[in-house]
């Protein structure tokens, strides 16, 4: 098959293009700078996309969004809500004017869209998160659900936090860890939906190639662990001391702004709906995850 993929040269979309071409498929990129054969060109902003790209494609990929883990200031903000509405009304209009349209659409989603929570532990039938992220996910989600109206098979998955080389959370602990100055944020009480970015993409890669999911999915590991345990975990597969002082929520919140409140965020999230179908994690358990990785 011939997918199409949007976010291809993040952290997540080189996984999932890797992952499906280790399939068989072809993967095609779009990109607003194509440089290489498999890449196409498109700009959301203007709402123009090469038709060629599309020509063909059994399913789109799309996860093309701004990072949300930039200061948040209001310029960045607007980016990150229209990165996503944008890309998706470009996606939409490009097939609608199709004879031969996609037959599966997989959009990224976030766990944002749940209220932080330390006691209760999220299915996808939850949400309602207050704020910006919780405003964000609700736009991307219902710009997703529009392409059911072209008749295309819709997925979204509610990614956690991804772990995976060249960037993610730990493009930004392993520096600090490293020199043995890791710690636990706040109290560390706060629940991580991590997930391998291997098995992540496996996930997009079932609901892109099975004809019997739709509708949206935890994209989170099989069981998400306090911020305490995770910096815990990680100094020790580093074998570096776990002692530093943490960083008081009111320190973060000074530093970091209103995007304090992704480091911040407590989403326990079940992965019960993955097990039902039997997917099978490569990575079970963190201290796995984190050993392959670092």
């Amino acid at each position: 098959m011939i997918y199409c993929v949007t976010g291809g040269s993040g952290l997540v979309g080189r996984a999932v293009q890797k992952e499906l071409e280790g399939q068989g498929h072809e993967v095609r990129i779009l990109t607003r700078t194509p440089r290489k054969p498999g890449e196409f060109a498109w700009n959301p902003a203007a709402h123009s996309i090469d038709p060629a790209a599309l020509m063909g494609a059994h399913g789109v990929l799309h996860l093309a969004g701004a990072s949300v883990s930039a200061r948040w200031t209001a310029s960045h903000k607007r980016a990150i809500m229209d990165s996503r509405i944008q890309g998706a009304e470009t996606l939409y209009r490009a097939i609608e004017a199709m004879d031969q349209r996609p037959e599966v659409l997989v959009s990224a989603s976030a766990v944002g869209i749940y209220p932080n929570s330390l006691d209760r532990v999220y299915t996808e039938r939850d949400g309602g998160a207050a704020g910006f992220l919780g405003d964000v996910v609700r736009a991307w989600e219902s710009q997703a659900d529009r392409f059911d109206e072209l008749g295309l098979r819709v997925a979204k998955i509610r990614i956690g936090i991804v772990l995976g080389h060249g960037g993610g959370v730990l493009g930004t602990l392993l520096p600090v860890f490293r020199l043995g100055l890791g710690s636990a944020l706040g109290d560390g009480a706060h629940w991580m939906p991590w997930i391998h970015v291997q098995d992540l993409a496996r996930m997009v890669s079932r609901l892109a190639t099975d004809a019997a999911l739709d509708g949206t999915w935890n994209g989170v590991g099989p069981e998400s662990v306090t911020n305490a345990n995770f910096s815990r975990t990680l100094a020790q597969v580093l074998k570096k001391p776990f002692w530093a002082p943490a960083p008081p929520a009111w320190a973060l919140c000074l530093a970091l702004g209103e995007m304090a409140q992704i480091a911040l965020m407590s989403t326990h999230c079940s992965s019960a709906k993955w097990q039902r179908i039997g997917f099978s994690y490569r990575f079970g358990d963190l201290r796995s995850a984190l050993e392959d990785l670092v």
